[in-house]
């Protein structure tokens, strides 16, 4: 399962998270975004700034407990950030709310710190390595192995200090303990699944919302307390900690520069690979604020300066406990960084412009490069596209293009008047039919709506009758039309105008039909009943007549019978 996942239902496709991704590691596919698991540094940006809760993080939570519902011995390094994240909560106090969650021993990761410290200050009086590239952060050596392979000598081959506390830890208690890392980092998630030293990782928010759930609260001590006595290693969280960490003396044999927040650092990492830079020791950390504060910590608000005054005073403070074990510990804190360079395949510039045509970009004024889909240039765009990182609807100044050409067609191809009116029904605008049904000229715009049109339907809406449907008027050159009066934005008002004199023409000819007709079938009607009253007339006369002669006959034959 993906380390960072996207809620489809939440994703707008603002383009916010693409905008922000330093290394453009997230893909558009029918309007929703996707993480690319093989080019993701997990820097955690696109989580920070997506406005519409589409990230989410995996949770080892459900993990942590199945640990603890197992019975295992659970330990927990704590990452000396935890001040920035549990203002006014002490080492003990976390400590104890972490055991009543069920966690059998609690320490800091600072421990390891101090080692990796050392390790970092016998690499420097080595000299051996033309530039030095801290690796505390897991993001940083990701993207170095992803898109700076040809500088991985540059990093320092030692793990980070929660690795290496999990070894140090795991050397004194046994290798059947489970450690879990409480911390501000999402990175930490992929580098413990790869460290096997690490089970599992808790990032502070997760831990905030745990305690919620449990009622529990930073209210008590722990009466005994693993807190370290070396403290120095509490700095690593602030911009140029882990430098102030190693000896004066070490320094000496390099420049030292510590470099915060994933654009930073790869300015610097283009120029050590141009060959601009030697001799340096760089502290390097995606996060603007170095470790301070984190995207496991984001609604945790703390003060950038208030956090980082609370790390430092924590430094200063002496530890009245006794020692902590692991602090003597040593182990193999080696590293070793494996080539995982992303392959992109780069098309021809044929091909580029092929793609930026169909978005309308054929002329150097068209390349606004105005960064709106998520890519610096729309050239970087066009490669995106290619690469099936990007759809072409992301450009919003093509879209906007689009939208208005087709406005534009429907504005001058439909049979209906449209005129634009301010607030005073003064013409602001019309369209080409509203031209040829009213006798529209240019000179028409600013002058009363009335001067065409009937007035009092304009009136009406003057009164606050509210928009006008299908009512009919004549206009000032004589034509009927059918007006509609709709309010827009700002005051304004839109008048849909449809030309009906033909429709009146032919509702007056057909209604002189039907009254013609009407009229003829009475006439034949008429005539047929005085037919019918002659015939019946004539009928009567023959009937007696007829009758008289039949009566005659009779007679005659029965007197015949007699003879």
């Amino acid at each position: 399962m993906s380390i960072i996942q996207f809620k489809e239902a939440n994703c707008k496709s603002c383009y916010q998270c693409i905008r922000h991704c330093a290394v453009k590691a997230i893909s558009f596919h029918d309007e929703q975004a996707r993480i690319m698991e093989d080019a993701c540094v997990l820097c955690g940006k696109c989580t920070l700034v997506c406005h519409q809760n589409a990230k989410q993080i995996d949770s080892d939570v459900p993990k942590i407990k199945e640990f603890l519902q197992s019975g295992a011995k659970v330990f927990v390094s704590v990452a000396p950030s935890y001040v920035s994240a549990y203002p006014g909560a002490s080492f003990s106090q976390l400590s104890a709310a972490l055991k009543k969650l069920g966690f059998a021993h609690v320490e800091e990761t600072a421990i390891g710190a101090t080692r990796v410290s050392e390790e970092f200050t016998r690499l420097i009086e080595e000299h051996k390595m033309k530039n030095i590239i801290t690796t505390c952060c897991p993001t940083i050596v990701m993207l170095v192995e992803k898109y700076y392979p040809e500088l991985i000598p540059c990093l320092a081959p030692v793990v980070s200090p929660a690795v290496a506390h999990a070894k140090m830890m795991r050397k004194l208690y046994g290798s059947r303990i489970k450690v879990v890392f409480l911390g501000p980092c999402i990175s930490k998630k992929q580098e413990a699944a790869q460290s096997g030293s690490i089970q599992a990782v808790l990032m502070f928010e997760e831990l905030k919302h745990w305690m919620e759930e449990e009622g529990i609260a930073f209210d008590e001590e722990d009466p005994e307390p693993e807190e370290m006595h070396k403290t120095l290693a509490r700095l690593y969280p602030v911009p140029g900690g882990i430098l102030k960490t190693i000896p004066k003396e070490a320094r000496r044999n390099y420049k030292t520069i510590s470099l915060d927040g994933l654009t930073r650092c790869m300015e610097i990492l283009d120029s050590i690979r141009d060959n601009n830079i030697e001799g340096y020791l760089l502290e390097m950390s995606s996060c603007e604020g170095s470790c301070v504060e984190g995207p496991g910590m984001q609604h945790i608000k703390t003060p950038f300066l208030v956090a980082k005054d609370k790390i430092l005073a924590n430094t200063r403070k002496k530890t009245m406990t006794k020692p902590v074990m692991s602090e003597d510990v040593t182990d193999d804190l080696r590293a070793v960084y494996n080539h995982t360079k992303v392959h992109d395949k780069i098309p021809d510039e044929a091909t580029i412009k092929e793609i930026l045509a169909k978005i309308g970009k054929t002329t150097p004024e068209s390349m606004l490069n105005c960064g709106t889909c998520g890519y610096p240039t729309c050239r970087d765009k066009a490669i995106a596209v290619y690469q099936g990182k990007a759809d072409l609807k992301m450009c919003l100044p093509y879209l906007r293009e689009k939208a208005e050409s087709m406005s534009n067609v429907i504005l001058e191809t439909t049979p209906n008047g449209l005129i634009m009116l301010d607030q005073d029904f003064l013409i602001l605008q019309y369209n080409r039919a509203a031209g040829e049904i009213l006798g529209l000229t240019p000179e028409c715009v600013g002058m009363p709506i009335e001067m065409y049109l009937d007035g009092a339907d304009f009136e009406k809406v003057r009164q606050g009758s509210g928009d006008i449907m299908g009512s009919r008027s004549v206009s000032a050159n004589g034509k009927t039309v059918e007006n509609s009066i709709v309010a827009v934005s700002n005051g304004d008002y839109l008048v849909v105008s449809k030309d009906i004199t033909a429709e009146e023409e032919n509702r007056r000819e057909m209604e002189e039909f039907r009254r013609e007709t009407i009229e003829t079938t009475q006439q034949v009607i008429d005539k047929q009943m005085r037919v019918a009253q002659e015939i019946a007339s004539l009928l009567g006369e023959t009937t007696g007549e007829t009758k008289a002669a039949l009566l005659k006959l009779k007679k005659s034959i029965a007197e015949d019978k007699k003879l």
